[in-house]
Protein backbone atom coordinates (compact mmCIF):
# COMPACT_ATOMS: atom_id res chain seq x y z
CA UNK A 1 0.00 0.00 0.00
CA UNK A 2 1.48 3.26 -1.07
CA UNK A 3 1.13 6.10 1.54
CA UNK A 4 0.60 9.13 -0.67
CA UNK A 5 -1.92 7.28 -3.01
CA UNK A 6 -3.92 6.75 0.00
CA UNK A 7 -3.74 10.04 1.57
CA UNK A 8 -4.69 11.10 -1.73
CA UNK A 9 -7.70 8.94 -1.86
CA UNK A 10 -8.92 10.26 1.47
CA UNK A 11 -7.98 13.78 0.74
CA UNK A 12 -10.59 13.87 -1.96
CA UNK A 13 -13.18 11.60 -0.55
CA UNK A 14 -16.43 13.81 -0.06
CA UNK A 15 -18.76 11.69 1.82
CA UNK A 16 -17.61 12.86 5.43
CA UNK A 17 -18.68 9.17 7.20
CA UNK A 18 -16.78 6.91 4.49
CA UNK A 19 -13.79 10.33 4.83
CA UNK A 20 -13.69 9.78 8.39
CA UNK A 21 -13.74 5.96 8.84
CA UNK A 22 -10.71 5.48 5.32
CA UNK A 23 -8.35 7.81 7.41
CA UNK A 24 -9.18 5.68 10.44
CA UNK A 25 -8.04 2.63 9.34
CA UNK A 26 -5.17 4.01 7.23
CA UNK A 27 -4.06 5.11 10.52
CA UNK A 28 -4.12 2.18 12.10
CA UNK A 29 -2.18 0.49 9.69
CA UNK A 30 0.08 3.45 9.75
CA UNK A 31 0.89 3.20 13.48
CA UNK A 32 1.64 -0.71 12.92
CA UNK A 33 4.11 0.39 9.80
CA UNK A 34 1.63 -2.35 7.74
CA UNK A 35 2.77 -2.84 4.20
CA UNK A 36 2.93 0.90 3.66
CA UNK A 37 5.54 2.34 1.42
CA UNK A 38 6.87 5.64 0.40
CA UNK A 39 8.08 5.35 -2.75
CA UNK A 40 7.25 8.08 -5.01
CA UNK A 41 5.37 6.82 -8.10
CA UNK A 42 4.01 10.16 -9.41
CA UNK A 43 4.25 14.02 -8.82
CA UNK A 44 2.02 15.17 -6.22
CA UNK A 45 -1.63 15.94 -8.03
CA UNK A 46 -2.66 19.66 -7.99
CA UNK A 47 -5.69 20.06 -6.05
CA UNK A 48 -8.60 21.76 -8.15
CA UNK A 49 -11.81 21.35 -6.11
CA UNK A 50 -11.86 20.96 -2.11
CA UNK A 51 -13.27 18.44 -0.98
CA UNK A 52 -16.21 19.61 0.58
CA UNK A 53 -17.37 21.64 -2.86
CA UNK A 54 -19.96 18.14 -3.64
CA UNK A 55 -22.33 19.09 -0.83
CA UNK A 56 -21.63 22.77 0.12
CA UNK A 57 -22.33 26.22 -1.65
CA UNK A 58 -18.92 27.69 -2.17
CA UNK A 59 -18.23 31.28 -2.47
CA UNK A 60 -15.04 33.62 -1.73
CA UNK A 61 -14.38 35.00 1.81
CA UNK A 62 -15.40 38.57 0.26
CA UNK A 63 -18.75 37.00 -1.20
CA UNK A 64 -19.68 35.81 1.82
CA UNK A 65 -19.18 38.69 4.22
CA UNK A 66 -21.82 40.50 1.91
CA UNK A 67 -24.06 37.52 2.12
CA UNK A 68 -27.03 38.03 4.39
CA UNK A 69 -26.45 36.15 7.39
CA UNK A 70 -29.25 34.12 9.06
CA UNK A 71 -31.24 35.22 11.47
CA UNK A 72 -29.99 32.84 14.10
CA UNK A 73 -26.21 34.19 14.78
CA UNK A 74 -25.24 30.96 16.90
CA UNK A 75 -26.34 28.68 14.38
CA UNK A 76 -24.58 30.39 11.76
CA UNK A 77 -21.23 30.96 13.88
CA UNK A 78 -21.35 26.80 14.22
CA UNK A 79 -21.67 26.12 10.96
CA UNK A 80 -18.60 28.44 10.18
CA UNK A 81 -16.48 26.85 13.26
CA UNK A 82 -17.03 23.35 11.77
CA UNK A 83 -16.06 24.50 8.37
CA UNK A 84 -12.74 25.91 10.17
CA UNK A 85 -12.26 22.12 11.26
CA UNK A 86 -13.72 20.51 8.58
CA UNK A 87 -10.84 22.38 6.40
CA UNK A 88 -8.24 21.75 8.56
CA UNK A 89 -8.52 17.62 8.11
CA UNK A 90 -7.84 18.73 4.45
CA UNK A 91 -4.88 20.68 5.26
CA UNK A 92 -3.17 18.15 7.76
CA UNK A 93 -3.69 15.77 5.12
CA UNK A 94 -2.23 17.21 2.31
CA UNK A 95 0.81 18.36 4.04
CA UNK A 96 1.37 14.48 4.34
CA UNK A 97 0.46 13.98 0.32
CA UNK A 98 2.35 16.79 -0.94
CA UNK A 99 5.34 17.00 0.83
CA UNK A 100 7.74 13.50 -0.17
CA UNK A 101 10.97 12.64 0.77
CA UNK A 102 10.80 14.03 4.64
CA UNK A 103 11.11 12.10 7.97
CA UNK A 104 8.55 9.60 9.08
CA UNK A 105 8.17 11.90 12.21
CA UNK A 106 6.51 14.52 9.59
CA UNK A 107 4.05 12.21 8.47
CA UNK A 108 3.53 10.79 11.81
CA UNK A 109 2.71 14.59 13.38
CA UNK A 110 0.17 15.68 10.86
CA UNK A 111 -1.81 12.34 10.56
CA UNK A 112 -2.14 13.04 14.29
CA UNK A 113 -3.23 17.16 13.87
CA UNK A 114 -5.74 15.32 11.45
CA UNK A 115 -6.80 12.73 13.53
CA UNK A 116 -7.64 15.79 16.51
CA UNK A 117 -9.18 17.78 13.48
CA UNK A 118 -11.58 15.06 12.59
CA UNK A 119 -12.43 15.05 16.51
CA UNK A 120 -12.71 18.69 16.43
CA UNK A 121 -15.05 18.40 13.64
CA UNK A 122 -17.10 15.53 14.98
CA UNK A 123 -17.56 17.63 18.44
CA UNK A 124 -18.98 20.92 16.38
CA UNK A 125 -21.37 18.74 14.12
CA UNK A 126 -22.89 17.19 17.18
CA UNK A 127 -23.68 20.85 18.37
CA UNK A 128 -24.82 21.73 15.23
CA UNK A 129 -27.31 18.55 15.16
CA UNK A 130 -28.39 19.55 18.45
CA UNK A 131 -29.41 23.06 17.05
CA UNK A 132 -31.20 21.78 14.35
CA UNK A 133 -28.75 22.26 11.52
CA UNK A 134 -26.15 20.26 9.45
CA UNK A 135 -22.62 21.23 7.89
CA UNK A 136 -23.09 22.40 4.16
CA UNK A 137 -26.49 23.91 4.75
CA UNK A 138 -24.83 26.99 5.05
CA UNK A 139 -22.24 28.67 2.54
CA UNK A 140 -19.15 28.33 3.50
CA UNK A 141 -15.77 30.26 2.14
CA UNK A 142 -12.73 28.91 0.01
CA UNK A 143 -10.20 31.25 2.02
CA UNK A 144 -8.11 28.12 3.51
CA UNK A 145 -8.15 26.44 0.38
CA UNK A 146 -6.71 29.07 -1.48
CA UNK A 147 -4.18 29.05 0.94
CA UNK A 148 -3.24 25.29 0.31
CA UNK A 149 -3.06 26.19 -3.59
CA UNK A 150 -0.56 29.05 -2.86
CA UNK A 151 1.85 26.84 -1.01
CA UNK A 152 1.33 23.83 -2.93
CA UNK A 153 5.25 24.14 -4.44
CA UNK A 154 6.97 24.93 -0.77
CA UNK A 155 7.25 23.47 2.57
CA UNK A 156 8.69 26.25 4.04
CA UNK A 157 5.70 28.41 2.88
CA UNK A 158 3.17 25.59 3.87
CA UNK A 159 4.04 25.74 7.66
CA UNK A 160 4.50 29.82 7.61
CA UNK A 161 1.15 30.52 6.24
CA UNK A 162 -1.08 27.20 7.43
CA UNK A 163 0.07 26.67 11.10
CA UNK A 164 2.05 29.81 11.98
CA UNK A 165 0.19 32.31 10.50
CA UNK A 166 -3.63 31.16 10.38
CA UNK A 167 -3.69 28.59 13.02
CA UNK A 168 -1.79 30.75 15.37
CA UNK A 169 -4.42 33.24 14.67
CA UNK A 170 -6.78 30.81 15.84
CA UNK A 171 -5.51 30.57 18.90
CA UNK A 172 -6.05 34.62 19.48
CA UNK A 173 -9.46 34.32 17.92
CA UNK A 174 -10.48 31.28 20.33
CA UNK A 175 -9.74 33.39 23.78
CA UNK A 176 -11.69 35.82 22.50
CA UNK A 177 -14.55 34.28 21.83
CA UNK A 178 -14.42 31.62 24.80
CA UNK A 179 -14.33 35.77 27.19
CA UNK A 180 -16.96 36.78 24.91
CA UNK A 181 -19.63 33.82 25.42
CA UNK A 182 -18.74 33.28 29.05
CA UNK A 183 -19.33 36.83 29.71
CA UNK A 184 -22.62 36.74 27.61
CA UNK A 185 -23.74 33.41 29.85
CA UNK A 186 -23.78 31.02 26.48
CA UNK A 187 -23.59 28.16 25.49
CA UNK A 188 -21.57 25.93 28.11
CA UNK A 189 -21.06 23.04 25.66
CA UNK A 190 -19.68 24.96 23.00
CA UNK A 191 -17.85 26.67 25.18
CA UNK A 192 -16.26 23.60 26.60
CA UNK A 193 -15.63 22.15 22.64
CA UNK A 194 -13.75 25.48 22.25
CA UNK A 195 -11.63 24.83 25.10
CA UNK A 196 -10.92 21.38 23.74
CA UNK A 197 -9.84 23.04 20.65
CA UNK A 198 -7.64 25.90 21.85
CA UNK A 199 -5.58 23.57 24.32
CA UNK A 200 -4.79 21.05 21.37
CA UNK A 201 -4.21 23.58 18.69
CA UNK A 202 -1.79 24.55 20.25
CA UNK A 203 0.10 21.29 19.29
CA UNK A 204 -1.10 21.72 16.13
CA UNK A 205 0.65 25.22 15.73
CA UNK A 206 3.90 24.03 17.51
CA UNK A 207 4.08 21.31 15.16
CA UNK A 208 4.23 23.45 12.37
CA UNK A 209 6.48 25.90 13.81
CA UNK A 210 8.59 22.39 14.33
CA UNK A 211 8.62 22.07 10.45
CA UNK A 212 8.68 25.15 9.39
CA UNK A 213 12.18 25.29 11.22
CA UNK A 214 13.54 22.28 9.81
CA UNK A 215 12.54 23.69 6.19
CA UNK A 216 14.47 26.59 6.45
CA UNK A 217 17.23 24.73 7.73
CA UNK A 218 17.18 22.60 4.66
CA UNK A 219 17.00 24.77 2.23
CA UNK A 220 19.02 27.82 3.60
CA UNK A 221 16.86 30.64 4.64
CA UNK A 222 16.48 32.61 7.73
CA UNK A 223 13.88 32.15 10.10
CA UNK A 224 13.35 35.59 10.58
CA UNK A 225 12.21 35.52 6.73
CA UNK A 226 8.73 34.43 8.30
CA UNK A 227 7.08 38.26 7.87
CA UNK A 228 8.03 38.56 4.33
CA UNK A 229 7.18 35.37 3.15
CA UNK A 230 3.61 35.99 4.93
CA UNK A 231 3.41 39.44 3.70
CA UNK A 232 4.16 38.10 0.76
CA UNK A 233 1.26 35.76 0.34
CA UNK A 234 -0.94 37.84 1.88
CA UNK A 235 -0.12 41.85 1.89
CA UNK A 236 -2.64 42.78 4.35
CA UNK A 237 -1.58 40.67 6.80
CA UNK A 238 -1.06 41.78 10.27
CA UNK A 239 -3.61 44.09 10.64
CA UNK A 240 -5.25 42.10 13.77
CA UNK A 241 -5.68 44.80 16.43
CA UNK A 242 -7.25 41.12 18.36
CA UNK A 243 -5.08 40.61 21.98
CA UNK A 244 -2.19 37.86 21.07
CA UNK A 245 -2.81 34.88 22.89
CA UNK A 246 0.97 35.82 24.05
CA UNK A 247 0.60 32.20 26.69
CA UNK A 248 -0.22 29.70 24.19
CA UNK A 249 1.94 31.23 21.07
CA UNK A 250 4.85 31.12 23.52
CA UNK A 251 4.14 27.20 23.47
CA UNK A 252 3.66 26.71 20.10
CA UNK A 253 7.15 27.98 19.51
CA UNK A 254 6.64 31.69 18.78
CA UNK A 255 9.99 33.79 20.69
CA UNK A 256 9.14 36.88 22.56
CA UNK A 257 10.87 39.17 19.69
CA UNK A 258 8.11 38.18 17.14
CA UNK A 259 5.56 38.60 19.24
CA UNK A 260 6.43 42.30 19.29
CA UNK A 261 7.31 42.48 15.71
CA UNK A 262 3.41 41.05 15.15
CA UNK A 263 2.17 43.92 17.81
CA UNK A 264 4.26 46.64 15.67
CA UNK A 265 2.94 45.31 12.86
CA UNK A 266 -0.62 45.68 13.97
CA UNK A 267 -0.33 48.89 15.05
CA UNK A 268 1.46 50.04 12.02
CA UNK A 269 -1.09 48.58 9.71
CA UNK A 270 -3.75 49.28 11.70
Amino acid sequence: MNFFDEIWKILNESEIGLKFLKFELFFEKFKKDFEIDFDEKSKPNQLTSPSYAPFCDVISMKELNKKVKPKDKNLNFIHSVAHIEFSAIDIALDACYRFRGLPREFYEDWLEVAEDEIRHFCMIENLLTKQGGRYGELSVHDGLFIALQKTSESLVSRMALLPRYMEANGLDANVHIIKRLEGEGGNEELIECLKVILKEEVSHVYKGDKWFKFACKKEGIDEKSYFDIILNLYPNSFKNVREINEKDRLKAGFSEEELCQIKNFSKERS
